[in-house]
């Protein structure tokens, strides 16, 4: 068996070695380099910031009262950020919480008028130069009779809530 001299030759082994492992090291940085993702990161935060944004200030999202289902109306307006009294066979609430059952209040709106009265003079202290608007908005659930809808909406104008909205669903016949 014939050996060949270069092979014999000390340190060439090693040297293969170490070329061998440069090489490879030298791939894995080249790799590294090539995979950074920090050009597509920043566009999906950019992405996720713009969709935050979008959202928490489209008045489209109004947050119905459970047991309320609104009426259809063929018109309707962009609704106001405004506090949300809702009516319903179950209760009446303001700002989702529970002021009282809906009969009682029509017996005795004292509860009412005095949480009506709490959101205003909270509003004024939040807007000390600015004059109350008197914005709300009304959620009446479609099954309630009218009768008790304006009875309701009579209690409003005593606590200076003029403006009143009310919520409805598009999509009516017009019939």
């Amino acid at each position: 068996m014939l050996i060949e001299s270069r092979a014999l030759v000390p340190g060439t082994f090693n040297r293969h070695l170490v070329a061998r492992a440069h090489r490879k090291s030298t791939r894995r940085k080249m790799l590294l380099v090539g995979l950074t993702l920090t050009s597509m990161v920043d566009m999906f935060s950019l992405l996720v910031i713009f969709l935050l944004q979008t959202f928490s200030t489209s008045p489209d999202l109004l947050i119905i009262a459970k047991g309320v289902t609104l009426p259809t109306a063929i018109t309707g307006r962009e609704i106001k950020d405004a506090p949300a009294l809702s009516i319903s066979t179950a209760g009446v609430f303001l700002d989702q919480k529970l002021v009282g059952k809906t009969n009682s209040l029509l017996k005795d709106p004292t509860p009412l008028m005095e949480r009506l009265a709490d959101l205003r003079s909270l509003w004024q202290k939040s807007h000390p130069k600015e004059k109350f608007r008197g914005e709300i908005n009304l959620q009446a659930d479609r099954e309630l009779p009218s009768t008790i809808v304006s009875q309701f909406m009579a209690i409003l104008p005593s606590q200076s809530y003029g403006s009143i909205q009310l919520a409805v669903v598009p999509g009516g016949t017009g019939h």
